[in-house]
């Protein structure tokens, strides 16, 4: 079962390990809160559909068609919808 949140730093599969929905964190943890929607997960930056750098809050929609989340530095994410 996908959790509600974002457990923390890494690349999170859609369905899997997190559910599509709105998301929100309270911003950086120590530099800056980088997140990103993923189309794939090669790396490539082909397969970012949106990102952001966030000093502050920050609210992302995570699509059900979206392969995976990013996330690097931030405070946790929760799921608000």
């Amino acid at each position: 079962m996908p959790k509600a949140g974002v457990p923390g730093d890494g690349i999170f599969l859609v369905g899997k390990d997190i559910q599509a929905g709105t998301y929100r964190s309270e911003g950086k943890n120590k530099y800056g809160c980088y997140w990103a929607r993923l189309r794939d997960t090669t790396g490539e930056d082909s397969a970012i559909i949106a990102n952001g750098n966030a000093q502050g809050p920050a609210i992302v929609k995570v699509a059900a068609g979206d392969r995976a989340f990013q996330t690097s530095d931030c405070k946790p994410w929760k799921k608000i919808a």
